[in-house]
């Protein structure tokens, strides 16, 4: 009876929806529009024989708890864009089972980029809603959130089995309510129950599902479309009918791809991946290579089947040449070849490349030198940011070789679900304030040129007190850590304002290639501008760091007659706490290697054309001094406290332009008082006074 219902229903939504997009071929410049489809074949696999053995399952954690290992499409885009991918998807909105794959379709994302954020768990104060609400704000204004519009939780099957599929779907609702779109979502993680008992590493019990090999698909003899037998389809349509809609990347696991030490070599060296399957002992799964292919197809079939707008992602890989494995392996059990039963490889089952990148960690910040006999290094925020998209032009260079170049199949999607540095040094690692909160912003910058979809920042909270802290994973948080901490009293590290910053100077607005081109940045000046959708520009410029553990860098730069632009408004990394901006012009912009963000401004009668001070008095952060320069000059500007003592040269024999100008004066670290500031060009002299207050 269910099968009956289920083909009349097929057949009828098929020839309703065929018939009007057949119609709407009638479009100019469609007439002619053919496609070849590639139907992938519907999985017939048998049950593979393996020899079994038990072991125990670690104790269930919070679905949101991530070990450190390395550990809707929008209908209201035109019909014509999307036509292929429709036509492609209509079979499977009828009939359930996918009709392709991402060798023939990669659905198009047009969302704004995301500034991710992995939440983490943190009782008894900060569960799933907290931790949301913490990060990016609650709608009545009174938590300011940090900046952060998605998040990377995890919606594993042992927590799901113990408590119940819709245990979260709460949560992920109200994910949506406030704000937080476009979710990424990371599955797997079986329970005891559906645990694979075999042993392919001796004496490791594999880590992954039970009979991934049965079928994927049955005849709904148990109500389901797919095989009840098979644990992993079962979960995926479970998971993917409760929270369709609520997360729109399911990524397959979390760094599969942690390796016991072949994963780096390179070809023709024993054991490299590039030439070997990984053994089942080499990777954290502790099963075969082509299992992990398997659930990619799985995952692929059954949650587009519930759900074609959603994207499948590999999960968080570290290594090319694990990519490579996936790429030239089919999912077939023996030896990944191509078979009748096992028809692609793995390439064709996931539509997004997520990858993670510690740049301290994998020698973007080191080269050998033979002249010293030893490493030399390059410990700075410009150098890690290239550490970046050296791994991601890798990764590439790994799917291109594969074909997905737009040519032979689509090009994939790519978001950057981990990445940070610390705040503080551990070894010889890298690490402080100043290089984190620079890194951070140059990464979120740099990610939209270079059109990564979202990146996570590991992690919401520092994973231990600073007392606790062994290791630089502990002083990656936006948030100190938050054991023990009642909402919402959480307290921000300076990358926290750094990521406000950016979101709300940037959220708006989408990077323009063209308008970044007309800058023509020198080699030692990097940038970018955005445009927000009413036509206002953003741009972020800095100099490039280029000495090791120094952020300091300095350039001059003057923005292009033809863009006729006089006058910016200069906004630092935290200008989400301070709200301070500083008036710059842009014929003499002096850049550091901290990036401003800077936005055209006109200059009325009311600036003013004597020296002032502001806030005056001043509680805390940053003040702004503003004075008028009456004509092209050298001048100094010098802070004092009472008693006339010298405490810190602002602008030393600086040649200003003639106009309006302004100095951000930090004042945080200075103790309550009276203080002068000091403006002497070759023309006058004028002092101010100003008081602080506050610590």
């Amino acid at each position: 009876m269910f099968i009956n219902k289920h083909l009349r229903k097929c057949a009828l939504d098929l020839l309703i929806c065929t018939t009007y997009l057949v119609s709407r071929l009638t479009i100019p410049g469609l007439k002619n529009q053919t496609q070849t489809i590639r139907a992938a074949k519907r999985d017939v696999s048998h049950p593979l024989t393996l020899s079994r053995s038990h072991d125990s399952w670690p104790e269930k954690q919070s679905p949101n708890h991530q070990s450190r290992q390395r550990g809707r499409l929008s209908p209201s885009h035109p019909l014509t864009s999307h036509l292929f991918f429709w036509l492609l998807a209509l079979p499977f909105f009828a009939c359930g089972q996918p009709t392709y794959t991402a060798n023939d379709v990669v659905p198009p994302y047009n969302e704004k980029f995301g500034y991710g954020a992995n939440v983490g768990y943190f009782p008894p104060h900060y569960y799933d809603m907290e931790l949301a609400t913490l990060a990016h704000g609650s709608p009545d204004g009174k938590v300011p959130g940090m900046g952060v519009t998605t998040i990377r939780p995890g919606l594993f099957e042992h927590f799901l089995d113990y408590w119940g599929y819709d245990i979260r779907k709460q949560h992920f609702q109200y994910y949506d309510s406030i704000g937080l779109q476009n979710v990424v979502a990371i599955i797997g993680f079986p329970g005891e129950t559906n645990r694979d008992p075999a042993f392919y590493c001796p004496g490791e019990r594999s880590e992954l599902f039970k009979n991934l090999y049965e079928p994927i698909w049955d005849n709904g003899e148990n109500g389901t479309p797919v095989n009840d037998n098979n644990p992993y389809a079962l979960y995926c349509w479970k998971a993917a009918t409760t929270y369709k809609g609520l997360i729109r990347i399911w990524e397959v696991w979390n760094e599969p791809d942690i390796d016991n030490g072949n994963a780096w070599k390179e070809p023709g060296m024993p054991g490299n991946w590039w030439e070997n399957a990984p053994e089942p002992c080499e990777t954290k799964l502790k099963s075969p290579a082509y299992f992990y292919v398997r659930l990619l197809r799985i995952s692929y079939e059954v949650i587009k089947s519930v759900d074609p707008e959603a994207f499948i992602a590999v999960g968080g890989l570290g290594w090319p040449s694990y990519l490579d494995v996936v790429c030239r392996y089919s999912d077939n059990p023996f030896d990944g070849t191509i078979s009748a039963d096992y028809p692609l490889k793995g390439g064709a089952y996931f539509d997004v490349m997520s990858f993670h990148s510690y740049p301290h960690l994998d020698n973007s910040l080191r080269e050998w030198s033979n002249d010293i006999n030893n490493f030399r290094y390059y410990r700075h925020s410009d150098r890690a940011v290239d550490g970046i998209w050296r791994l991601m032009d890798k990764f590439d260079a790994v799917l291109k070789t594969h074909g997905y170049n737009n040519t032979i199949y689509p090009t994939k999607h790519w978001i950057c679900t981990e990445f940070n540095l610390p705040r503080r040094a551990f070894g010889e690692y890298m690490g402080s304030e100043e290089s984190q909160v620079n890194f951070l912003i140059k990464s979120l910058v740099t990610a939209q040129m270079r059109k990564v979809l979202q990146m996570h920042v590991y992690a919401l909270s520092d994973e231990k007190p600073a007392s606790e802290a062994n290791n630089e994973f502990s002083f990656m948080g936006l948030f100190e850590n938050l054991n023990n901490i009642v909402p919402f009293n959480g307290k921000p590290n300076s990358v926290a304002w750094a990521m406000k910053t950016t979101e709300e100077l940037l959220g708006t607005a989408r990077y323009d290639p063209v308008r970044t081109d007309r800058l023509n940045l020198p080699d030692n000046i990097r940038g970018a501008a955005f445009r927000s959708d009413l036509g206002q520009y953003t741009y972020v410029l800095w100099a490039v760091t280029n000495l090791d553990n120094d952020e300091t860098a300095h350039a001059t730069y003057t923005f292009p007659p033809e863009l006729n632009v006089q006058y910016m408004e200069a906004r630092l990394w935290n200008y989400g706490k301070s709200r301070v901006g500083q008036l710059v012009n842009a014929r003499q912009l002096q850049l550091s290697g901290s990036p401003v963000f800077l936005r055209e401004t006109l200059v009325g009668n009311n600036f003013p054309r004597k020296p002032t001070f502001r806030p005056n008095p001043v509680t805390s952060g940053i003040a702004v001094y503003e004075f008028w320069m009456f004509e092209d000059s050298f001048a100094n500007i010098e802070l004092y406290d009472s008693s006339g003592k010298l405490l810190q040269v602002i602008a030393d024999n600086e040649q200003l332009l003639e106009g309006p100008q302004a100095r951000f004066i930090q004042m945080s670290h200075y103790p309550p008082g009276i203080y002068f500031i000091k403006l002497s060009t070759p023309f006058s002299n004028d002092t101010l006074k100003f008081v602080k207050q506050g610590n």
